[in-house]
């Protein structure tokens, strides 16, 4: 066993995504004092994940450039990036830079141009370590943490992060036939998976609303002429998104609601007289989303596991519309008749003879449809940690270092994001930003939310570390 000691003043992230890539250019560029970080990603690059690995320039940012600049102090700094960066790297800044949505992998590559710069202008000395492997297991002392990597690498430091970002189910058992099926594509981005389906004559989505996008985006890119079905459990499907102002902030008028059927009631009252006027409805969620954080954790457990259980779906498809350019792909398809959409669970599949035969309840009705393709849609979506498969997040759950969170997902911290064990105590020196944490901030899976998590974790570590006197 190797054991790598960190120098006084330390921080170790576990996840080097955008949430621990930012974090980490946040404490680089706002320490006062000599600062040793350590990363622990398997990953070859640091900044990209899960969202930004995509290296098909089909798939976009969720969102307009101007919102997702890494300074909200500089929100131009992103547009001014893409301006001087994006040509390098296969993409042409349109006119309106500010209001497009560039290439996920383009903005990848900005958080690690800008984790880059931090590091080569880091201030007092301070250093920057990648480790490429898995965190396996974590103890927390008082002054102390340290992490074994899956290597059998020990890291210790002053201050510990955990930046991981979400897990993707398992299969269920109705649908285990279709697990190592060369028609199956268990991951929408899954560009090896998407190439098998090109010569396919109809292929099923599971799921009807970002990832869904992504995937009939990736498949025309690749010349696929056959038929989709779009299916998903509520029926939504997502539309695109257009520029529109926000409306006016509703929910400023007296106490916030304080139950989930209360909140139904006002923004059904107020999506009503946006339509009297006349106006854009996309213009409701620029005005809820402010508010969500203070909505979610002045809400009970109970409340909150209303919302999640009956509008969560109505929420995520009205909040999280897809670049205009994706769904002008996608309108295309359907204008071409190329593509069907509804509500339907699934009973069970079958695979035979390299079809696959999905058994599907429509309302009352129960039909049975053969595919020659199946693409998942759903997304990473598993929160709850209980049931997440990863040796590192067992290892923490059965430590006792963390607990989960009493709604489910993600895991138990205060409201600024140190964690609490499964005594009820609050680690001072472990703490977690994005998808851990979404239990407790819900909306912190977006960018904005991540960068200020980020932010307020960089200051708060920061302002525990005490200045080293030099003679």
């Amino acid at each position: 066993m190797r054991i790598d000691r960190i120098p006084h003043h330390s921080v170790a992230i576990v996840g080097g995504g955008f949430a621990g890539a930012v974090t980490a250019l946040k404490l680089l560029d706002r320490t006062e004092v000599p600062l040793a970080i350590t990363i622990i990603e398997r990953r070859e690059e640091l900044g990209r994940g899960i969202a930004y690995s995509t290296p098909e320039p089909v798939h976009l940012v969720n969102g307009p450039a101007e919102i997702f600049s890494l300074y909200p102090e500089d929100p131009d700094h992103l547009s001014r990036w893409l301006v001087g960066n994006g040509p390098a790297n296969g993409w042409t800044p349109p006119a309106e830079v500010s209001s497009s949505s560039p290439p996920r992998y383009l903005y990848g590559t900005y958080v690690r141009d800008e984790l880059a710069r931090a590091v080569a202008n880091a201030r007092l000395g301070s250093t920057l370590r990648h480790i490429r492997s898995s965190a396996a297991a974590l103890v927390a002392a008082p002054n102390r943490i340290r992490i074994t990597t899956a290597d059998g690498t020990v890291v210790e430091a002053d201050e510990a992060v955990l930046a991981l970002g979400v897990f993707q189910p398992r299969l269920p058992a109705t649908e285990a036939d279709l697990a190592g099926h060369p028609r199956f594509a268990a991951n929408p981005w899954d560009a090896r998976a998407l190439d098998r389906l090109i010569d396919c004559k109809k292929i099923l989505l599971i799921g009807s609303s970002l990832s869904m996008v992504d995937a009939i985006a990736s498949m025309e890119a690749r010349g696929y002429h056959g038929r989709y079905r779009v299916i998903s459990r509520r029926g939504q499907f997502v539309e695109g998104r257009r520029t529109v102002e926000a409306a006016r902030d509703f929910l400023a008028d007296g106490p916030l609601p304080a139950t989930a059927r209360e909140l139904l009631s006002r923004v059904k009252a107020e999506r009503r007289a946006i339509a009297a006027d006349g106006a854009d409805w996309q213009g409701l969620p620029l005005a809820i989303r402010p508010h969500i954080l203070s909505l979610w954790q002045g809400a009970s457990d109970r409340e909150r596991l209303r919302f999640t259980r009956h509008l969560r779906a109505f929420w995520d498809v009205t909040a999280h519309r897809s670049a205009p350019e994706s769904h002008q792909i996608v309108e295309s398809v359907i204008a071409k008749g190329r593509l069907k959409h509804g509500r339907a669970r699934i009973l069970r599949f079958a695979a035979e003879d390299g079809e696959i035969t999905a058994e599907l309840k429509t309302g009352t009705d129960v039909e049975t449809v053969s595919f020659d393709g199946v693409i998942d849609c759903r997304g990473h979506q598993l929160h709850d940690w209980r049931r997440v498969s990863d040796p590192f997040v067992r290892s923490l759950l059965a430590s006792g270092e963390v607990r989960p969170h009493s709604t489910g997902y993600g895991i138990d911290a205060t409201p600024a994001g140190d964690l609490i064990n499964e005594d009820g105590l609050v680690h001072r020196n472990l703490s977690a930003i994005g998808h851990p944490l979404r239990g407790v901030a819900w909306e912190s899976s977006s960018i904005t939310e991540q960068r200020a998590q980020a932010i307020a974790l960089a200051d708060r570590i920061l302002a525990k570390l005490t200045p080293i006197r030099v003679a």
